[in-house]
């Protein structure tokens, strides 16, 4: 490329001098020096001076091969390679709340008792305190005891918690013996009749039983308070 710029300036000069026949000086007799400008280089004479009359102004351009760079990979492109994070969620979000349905809260006290079944049968839970007083369905109390029912379960076998409990609160404890009455009031047409029975007197147990129940059919447990 350096070669090619001199290579220039030398013709340019040659034709300054070919261009001074008009009766004028020769311009190659003059010193030149060439001034480069925003896009070109143009030749004029020591001092500012215009060259002598009959001479030739000829501006000389310099031209320079471009530099030509390797091909670069581009920088801004987004990554090609890996997982979208734009994916939408495959999860079904109803999972856990069908799996977490919360039970029925059933009432504790110094005494409880707590009938469960996993069907959609309609069992029902009877206790006959120690005065002879009976709670069911059919009078959930309170008694003159505080004793009662808070939950009655699956109804007309539609499946609500499968679960009976009936409970005197802190305090109000009748003392003496008490019968359970497990009873399947539906069972045919809406699954099995097997449970577990329990009670508690102030927070310890003291019965703990499974049996099973068909239709119309009862079991019966006692324990001491």
């Amino acid at each position: 490329m350096r070669r090619t710029a001199i290579g220039v300036t030398l013709l340019a000069t040659l034709l300054l001098a070919a261009c001074s026949t008009g009766g004028g000086a020769m311009a190659v007799n003059s010193p030149t020096t060439t001034e480069p400008g925003p896009d070109s280089t143009t030749t004029t004479t020591p001092g500012g001076e215009d060259p002598p009359s009959g001479a030739c102004d000829v501006p000389v351009w310099v031209l320079e091969r471009p530099e030509v760079l390797p091909d670069q990979p581009a920088t801004d492109e987004p990554p090609t390679d890996g997982p979208s994070t734009d994916e939408p969620s495959t999860e079904d979000p109803s999972t856990d709340s069908e799996e977490c349905q919360p039970g029925p809260e059933l009432g504790i006290g110094d005494v409880q008792i707590t009938l469960r079944w996993s069907s959609s049968a309609d069992l029902d839970l009877h206790v006959i305190e120690p005065d002879g007083t009976e709670i069911w369905y059919g009078d959930r109390g309170p008694t003159s005891t505080g004793g009662r029912l808070d939950v009655d379960s699956n109804v007309g076998c539609e499946e609500d918690g499968s679960v009976e409990n009936v409970f005197w609160e802190e305090g109000h404890m009748p003392e003496g013996d008490y019968t359970i009455d497990v009873v399947g009031f539906t069972v045919d047409g809406c699954g099995g009749g097997d449970y577990t029975i329990t009670a508690k007197v102030r927070g310890e147990e003291v019965l703990n039983e499974t049996g099973s129940v068909g239709q119309d059919e009862d079991d019966d447990y006692h324990f001491t308070a």
